[in-house]
């Protein structure tokens, strides 16, 4: 209890915990090296029973990709009981390449009464911020046996402290915006679809999709209608299943409030970014659902441990893959998707997370969203004339 209370406080993360609290393992990830800890308390008689156990954890963490990140992982298991086998299983006692696709090692430590000390020794060598002189003037039998209670408490409690401090943050809004987006769009669509239809390039354009020449003249309120406006019906249902995926986490995030905002900033700089960039008539919420991306990893930036706990690397996969798709496919609106993510970004900024605040860093972002939009604007003017 001593050594995970420890761990704890020094930001490795528990990722695993058993029934009977005899077996806990902790995560730290440092610069591409990736700690992995597990901590187990129970006697073995025989070398083969504790080789047996070995292999059969190594095997199941292996089977659990999600934690596996980085270029290296190291695996660190650390045995406490009172009595070693009874055989010879001090040859285990080491650093041993683990087959993998990615650089993997196991080190291998084992804290009975009389080797605590050296082995603390060696695992202080290994894991970063540790502490070497934990294991130093251990108190007698009785005194363990009170602290050992008084650390499990300190240890659950505080676990339940990360616990309910994890839900909060998903838990600041609910997705009643989101769902009133999608209702509007689709709607919107069904209008469009039953007055001409929405592949039709003079009825979208009646209906206020964005068209340089006629945003040129004055007619700048298509760059907010455009946001509700869907080519087709596989574009309408591509973009509202991202909306509701990402919007329904995005506003229990940020709060309704803020989601708004978010939203309609990102959608607005979506739409003159593809006024500055493509000449072609346009529409769709892709900018404003791109800045939800943008959202994210301005949240990501403030709760790095739980946004790659959550949803870190898929999310940026899944920007990179989009980003990538649109430069290599002429036919989407890759300035409207950039433009939506860099404006979701700044968006957040000027709003900031809920119990967060830096008036000056918003003040300054939302002079820079400003400035921004009349650049993009300006261009857009040059492109036409």
């Amino acid at each position: 209890m001593k050594i995970l209370s420890h761990l704890l406080d020094e930001n490795y993360r528990l990722i695993y915990q058993s029934k009977d609290r005899d077996e806990y393992i902790l995560q730290r990830y440092d610069r591409n090296h990736n700690h992995i800890v597990r901590l187990l308390h129970r006697t073995y008689d025989w070398s083969n029973q504790l080789k047996r156990d070995l292999e059969q954890r190594i095997s199941s963490i292996i089977k659990q990709k999600r934690i596996l990140k980085g270029k290296h992982v190291h695996l660190h298991f650390i045995y406490i009981s009172d009595l070693v086998p009874v055989d010879n299983w001090e040859s285990m006692k080491r650093s041993m390449p683990v087959r993998h696709h990615k650089a993997m090692d196991v080190t291998v430590y084992y804290l009975d009464e009389l080797s605590r000390e050296e082995e603390w020794s060696r695992i202080s060598d290994q894991l970063p911020d540790v502490n070497d002189q934990l294991m130093l003037n251990m108190p007698d039998l009785e005194e363990q046996g009170q602290q050992s209670i008084y650390l499990e408490q300190s240890v659950q409690a505080k676990l339940f402290k990360e616990k309910k401090a994890f839900e909060k943050v998903f838990s600041y809004g609910k997705s009643r915006l989101t769902l009133l987006l999608l209702v509007i769009n689709i709607i919107i669509f069904m209008f469009v679809e039953n007055s001409g239809g929405s592949t039709n390039v003079e009825n979208l354009v009646k209906w206020g999709a964005k068209f340089n020449p006629f945003i040129a003249q004055g007619e700048y309120w298509r760059i907010i209608t455009s946001m509700f406006l869907h080519i087709g019906l596989i574009h309408l249902l591509m973009n509202m299943i991202a909306l509701y995926y990402l919007g329904e986490v995005t506003e229990k995030i940020y709060g309704t409030k803020r989601f708004l905002v978010i939203y309609f900033i990102a959608g607005i700089f979506g739409s003159i970014a593809s006024f500055a960039t493509n000449d072609s008539v346009s529409a769709g919420a892709s900018g404003a659902i791109f800045g939800l991306f943008g959202a994210l990893l301005f949240f990501g930036m403030h709760y790095r441990d739980i946004f790659f706990k959550t949803m870190g690397v898929n999310l940026m996969v899944v920007i990179g893959i989009n980003i990538v798709f649109g430069l290599s496919v002429p036919q989407i609106d890759n300035g409207a998707h950039i433009g939506g993510l860099v404006g979701g970004f700044i968006a957040s900024q000027i709003v900031h997370l809920p119990q967060k605040k830096s008036p000056l860093l918003q003040v300054i972002s939302g002079i820079a969203a400003i400035i921004i939009i009349g650049i993009l604007f300006n261009m857009g003017l040059a492109r036409v004339k």
